[in-house]
């Protein structure tokens, strides 16, 4: 279970502690915190609560983060890659629902979707659920196939999707995985989870405003679309 983490000592504890220690079809499980160049006790924090902490002494990007914590589970010889955000928007309870199509053999990469049940719609800015349908439209038409939530953190691959990735983007990774992973033939399934729509502590880490995060993430999916 990767998790990605720029200061966010307010919640990091609480989302390792919510990880489940007994997970239906898995074995053993290893808890990885990449912190991005906090500045705050995040490290600390994870270390005290017993997961293996990878730091950035520098902010290099969520993305960067990824591809950090994607290289360690692969010298781990992980077969199955969990990535839930520190910021505990995510219930980690639900990694067994979110696993279960790679367990049963149906997909080899599976996203949390807070938008395809209308029933499980978060409360969130409008602007934001604006901008992940544009995405989601944009990267469905790409690929040729529809989903409604390409942006989600909380994500899980087998070990054929995971090494399969070839990412560059260090600003995110969301959506260069989408377009990579459905290029290469990869099965991909949605599962509907609740979400909270809104941080209970402290703004997004990953950009302070929607306008720029559309801009640095547009570069990325041209790029990896004009690639392939």
């Amino acid at each position: 279970v990767q998790i990605p983490a720029l200061d966010e000592e307010a919640t990091i504890a609480d989302v390792i502690r919510g990880i489940p220690n007994d997970i239906a079809g898995i074995t053993s499980t290893t808890l990885l915190v990449i912190d991005d160049g906090s500045s705050d006790r995040t490290s600390e924090i994870a270390r005290n609560e017993g997961a293996l902490v990878i730091r950035h002494e520098r902010r290099r990007g969520v993305g960067a983060a990824f591809r950090t914590g994607t290289q360690h589970s692969t010298e781990l010889g992980a077969d199955i890659i969990v990535t839930i955000d520190g910021d505990g928007q995510f219930n980690p309870k639900d990694i067994s629902a979110l696993i279960e199509p790679i367990l049963s053999g149906n997909s080899d990469f599976v996203t949390a979707s807070r938008f395809a049940d209308k029933a499980l719609i978060p409360v969130m800015p409008w602007i934001k659920k604006w901008g992940n349908n544009f995405m989601a439209r944009l990267i469905s038409t790409m690929v040729g196939s529809r989903f409604h939530d390409v942006s989600c953190g909380f994500r899980a691959y087998s070990r054929n999707a995971y090494l399969r990735l070839v990412l560059t983007g260090d600003f995110s990774y969301t959506h260069e995985v989408f377009l990579t992973l459905a290029y290469a033939g990869i099965s991909i399934r949605e599962v509907p989870l609740k979400v909270r729509g809104v941080r209970e502590h402290g703004t997004s880490r990953v950009a302070p405003g929607v306008l720029r995060y559309g801009l640095r993430t547009g570069t990325i999916i041209l790029r990896t679309y004009r690639d392939y």
